[in-house]
């Protein structure tokens, strides 16, 4: 244990590790004593889960809500932060399980990749650019552009554009995808993002367009992290549970493929 001064006394990092440990060595003995002989049965307790996936609302209640349906002594815990946050609060014992961009991931962290998301453009439906069938960076440099201006994403989309050698001009940014989506389906400008809900229709109520970028390779993985070591089986199942969405077809409803 470690003590702060004016804060009390705080579990080391060593001691959060044993006491997941003790936690999972509890749930299976509950399961022995009870009869349960799945250990994919009978869950209950909090399922306490950090996500920085800006577009997380578009998947997670789909994943969540069989698991519900079928464990309804669990409860769900859903804290939205960025990259950063969400780590800490995984190691800090907040989290079981966080949905976050694993591109430099803390080593303390395990991790499982989910899906890759290659870079795309966003349009509005009836800009000129939304007839082609794909853009290049170049093309997208030269218009009016509206930033999604969030830890490690602005810098992601700064290089990209930078790498087009083109003059570029930031009309607009914003902190959350929605706000992004609509400021594009309103005509402002143009915008670079990386995954997409599927079929939605912005705030504003105007039409987008979600076009590949041709020529890019870059992208990012979606990925979940958790503690290494034993998984309680509540958090076993949920990893398994994204897993599968996200290699199946909703999960290729997030992404826009390029022609790379």
């Amino acid at each position: 244990m470690t003590r702060a001064r004016a804060k009390g006394v705080f579990p080391t990092l060593a001691g959060r590790d044993v006491q997941r440990r003790v936690d999972d060595l509890l749930e299976r003995y509950d399961a022995l004593l009870t009869g349960v002989s799945d250990l994919q049965s009978g869950l209950s307790g909090t399922l306490s889960i950090g996500f920085n996936a800006p577009i997380a609302p578009a998947f997670l209640p789909e994943i969540c809500a069989p698991l519900l349906a079928a464990h309804p002594e669990v409860t769900l815990s859903l804290t939205e932060g960025d990259n950063t946050s969400v780590q800490k609060g995984l190691l800090d014992g907040q989290f079981d399980v966080i949905i976050f961009v694993a591109e430099l991931p803390n080593p303390q962290i395990a991790t499982q990749p989910l899906i890759f998301a290659p870079t795309y453009c966003l349009c509005a439906a009836d800009h000129p650019m939304a007839q082609n069938g794909a853009v290049t960076v170049s093309q997208i440099a030269r218009e009016p552009l509206i930033l999604l201006d969030r830890p490690a994403a602005r810098s992601y989309y700064m290089d990209l554009l930078e790498q087009s050698g083109e003059e570029f001009r930031i009309v607009a940014t914003a902190n959350s995808t929605e706000m992004v989506r609509s400021l594009v389906s309103a005509g402002i400008g143009v915008s670079l993002l990386n995954m997409r809900p599927r079929a939605v229709t912005p705030y504003a109520g105007r039409e987008i367009r979600c076009l590949p970028v041709s020529g890019a390779l870059s992208g990012v993985t979606l990925s979940l992290g958790f503690p290494p070591g034993p998984k309680r089986r509540l958090v076993q199942m949920f990893v398994d549970k994204c897993t599968a969405f996200c290699e199946g077809p909703q999960g290729a409803e997030l992404i826009v493929l390029n022609d790379s």
